[in-house]
């Protein structure tokens, strides 16, 4: 029974709150805004406060039974405020008897447990309690500095909101929409085919939510003056910006430094993923806009169809372009020439120019920060459509207000979420998850398939399959306490990893997309899950056949040798590798 208490219990019910709160967001019973950062205290209540320690020393203070005797006390208090609280219900004067029948009730509990509430009261004791609860770990590190965490996320996103309503207010995004129009014709299924495969293009060097946001004011007008919902066309940007990700080099790091994995299976497994990404993305496309009504959902002047076209200089329209170039690092880039190295003479010759100009670029054109990189854009837009009447700094005051008013709704959010990744990411939260794991690891590859596929939600809102959650502690339990090999363990990740770029409502990205076409971001996810559903089982149906699904003799050797290594530093703890 202590050992239950001790192992699995706390797993439980940190499961437990977060399928409850997941479910509330999900049915709209409670916002985002109170449910990020109620979850986040939550598992810090269940996860970091030592329970066990912490009645060990009442008991030592009070002696076995006045400790015995307190507990029977409180919970006979605690039953008696519940039936109060029902007897009472919906009669005259409800308010004043529950209040006074609680305040005698708790009278007679401190004059019963006086002698006993003297000695806890004790300096030395309480001291001694108070270090059990660690009250200040739950508010110095989960909920101060999570408040901060995603600092330059959101500041980056004040940035991006005044850029986008300064480039709405000099018509440069109505000129965009026109230009737009006019090569797209009636076929906006080619259009958001076409938005997607530039989404993934530019996602596989591009990274952070400044770059969504520069790409996102760009592209989602111009799909949605096309007659995509905004939904479709969050979704389509979501899809195209997660599947260039797989392709970035910089997100193949982790694979390679928790697991282990060589860099050419992750390279095959992130290859299978972006051709699932964009048939899903095609089918996603098809089924929402083949056939549908159309009108307009981004809002430009009125009799926009009467109107003479809004004169703007050629060089206003490079305003949102230039963040995208200014920030652009082609030495990443340039990392996936070393795929094609030695195929041919002059191809090589091509590379090793790519680079040298990748270099030259980045160390002094190029790879800004997002905020000068903004800034720059704001500069130009204001230059290059400088109104001789003096409205100028009037308009890019407003500009500045209103676009920093647009995001504080994805800033709040994004508070909330970095008390949750605190949490999730304290060593205690995540440790108590780790013996319900290791029982339900399947040892098959159809149990592989159906597990992992049926928990992909379990990557929502920072689960225990999120790599940016509980996750990278959990897939490194996978590997030391299963049979899998380690590609087979990537394998999980990588694909119910789509599940938590496309759907989860607590990325940046997926807040700041749901906030700029004015939907609540659990709609985005709705719109979205079934698809990416369907493409995580076909991909670890692929993963189990692709690579080795059990580990190697020589992969048993490498994680005995680090086990044995960890061993030896820590022989106290056994830390788990």
């Amino acid at each position: 029974m202590i050992n239950f208490i001790t192992s699995y219990l706390p797993g439980i019910l940190m499961l437990l709150v977060f399928l409850l709160m997941m479910a509330g967001m999900y049915t709209r019973k409670i916002s985002a805004l109170l449910a990020l950062p109620l979850m986040a205290l939550l598992f810090a209540l269940i996860g970091v406060v030592d329970y066990m320690q912490f009645f060990l020393l009442l008991c030592q203070f009070l002696g076995e039974s006045s400790f015995k005797l307190l507990l029977w006390s409180i919970a006979l208090w605690i039953v008696f405020v519940a039936i109060l609280a029902m007897l009472v219900r919906n009669k005259k004067g409800a308010t004043q008897t529950r209040v006074l029948g609680i305040f005698l009730s708790f009278l007679v509990f401190l004059i019963i447990h006086y002698s006993n509430l003297l000695k806890i009261l004790d300096a030395k004791s309480l001291g001694k309690l108070l270090e059990c609860l660690h009250w200040k770990v739950i508010i110095n590190d989960i909920l101060s500095e999570g408040a901060f965490k995603l600092h330059k996320a959101y500041t980056v996103a004040f940035f991006g909101g005044m850029l986008a309503v300064l480039v709405k207010e000099k018509k440069i995004a109505e000129t965009f929409i026109k230009y737009a129009a006019e090569l797209a014709g009636d076929n906006p299924v080619k259009v958001a085919l076409v938005m997607m495969f530039v989404c993934f293009l530019l996602f596989t060097t591009l990274g952070g939510l400044g770059a969504i946001i520069m790409i996102g004011t760009i592209i989602l007008p111009i799909m949605m003056s096309l007659g995509i919902q905004p939904l479709v066309a969050g979704g389509i940007l979501l899809i195209g910006l997660c599947a260039g990700g797989t392709f970035n080099p910089g997100n193949w790091a982790m694979y390679e430094a928790s697991l282990q994995v060589d860099r050419g299976k992750i390279q095959i497994a992130s290859l299978v993923m972006i051709v699932l990404y964009l048939l899903m993305g095609a089918v996603f496309v098809i089924l929402n806009l083949r056939g549908k009504r159309r009108r307009r959902y981004f809002a430009v002047s009125a009799d926009a169809e009467t109107e003479k076209p809004a004169r703007v200089h050629p060089i206003a329209l490079f305003s949102p372009i230039l963040p995208i170039l200014l920030v652009f690092r082609l030495s990443t880039f340039a990392e996936l020439t070393n795929w094609v190295e030695g195929w041919a003479g002059w191809l090589d010759q091509v590379c090793r120019f790519l680079k040298a100009f990748a270099s030259f670029w980045d160390t002094y054109i190029g790879a800004w920060e997002f905020i000068p990189a903004f800034t720059a854009g704001i500069l130009l837009c204001l230059i290059a459509t400088w109104d001789k009447r003096g409205n100028n700094i009037r308009i890019l005051t407003k500009s500045l207000i209103e676009g920093a008013e647009s995001v504080m709704p994805a800033v709040l959010l994004m508070i909330g979420i970095g008390m949750l990744l605190n949490a999730v990411w304290n060593q205690n939260v995540g440790g108590y998850l780790q013996p319900l794991i290791r029982d339900i690891i399947p040892r098959t590859r159809i149990s592989y398939i159906l597990i992992f596929g049926l928990c992909a939600p379990l990557a929502l809102y920072r689960g225990p399959l999120n790599l940016w959650g509980l996750g990278l502690g959990i897939a490194t339990l996978i590997y030391k306490e299963s049979p899998l090999s380690a590609a087979a363990v990537m394998g999980i990740f990588m694909t119910t990893g789509v599940m938590q770029g496309v759907c989860d409502p607590t990325n940046t990205h997926n807040v700041w997309i749901a906030t700029y076409i004015g939907e609540d971001v659990i709609k985005l996810t709705k719109k979205l899950i079934l698809y990416v559903w369907v493409m995580i089982f076909i991909g670890l149906f692929l993963m189990s056949i692709l690579f080795p699904f059990h580990k190697t003799g020589e992969e048993n050797k490498k994680l005995e040798k680090k086990s044995s290594q960890l061993q030896a530093i820590h022989p106290q703890r056994g830390i788990p590798v």
